[in-house]
């Protein structure tokens, strides 16, 4: 008989098997929602955020690097026609540039990289 209150001792109650249970299902939610937040919300704004940023940076070496070309450009030409005629000339082909360029950039489909775009790749 003294076998039985030991039994009873090791074996947890129903509220602590409860309380064990609430705890795993709340742990269990808190990291999925950690999971969902960081594949749906913090890598896309990352990505968005640093895509931005290489296009500010790019942005404003192609518009330096542009404006000395183009003056250049501008000097020599003017060395064998008039300035105004280079002038007209060089800010022809530059708003062609910048147009073929633009295309080139927003023709693109924007695809985020999320876990069903890689099962999906997959």
């Amino acid at each position: 008989m003294p076998e039985e209150p030991q039994d009873k001792q090791k074996r947890p109650s129903v509220e602590a098997e409860f309380a064990g249970l609430v705890q795993n299902i709340d742990l269990y939610i808190r990291q999925k929602t950690d999971l969902y937040v960081q594949h749906f919300v913090l890598e896309p704004l990352d990505f968005i955020l640093r895509q931005v940023i290489y296009l500010s940076v790019v942005a404003a070496l192609m518009v330096v690097g542009t404006l000395a070309i183009a003056v250049g450009v501008i000097l020599f030409i003017s060395t064998l026609i008039p300035l105004w005629a280079a002038l007209l000339a060089c800010g022809i082909v530059i708003l062609l540039a910048a147009g073929a360029l633009a295309y080139t950039m927003f023709a693109r489909r924007l695809v985020l990289k999320t876990p069903k775009t890689a099962e999906n790749a997959g």
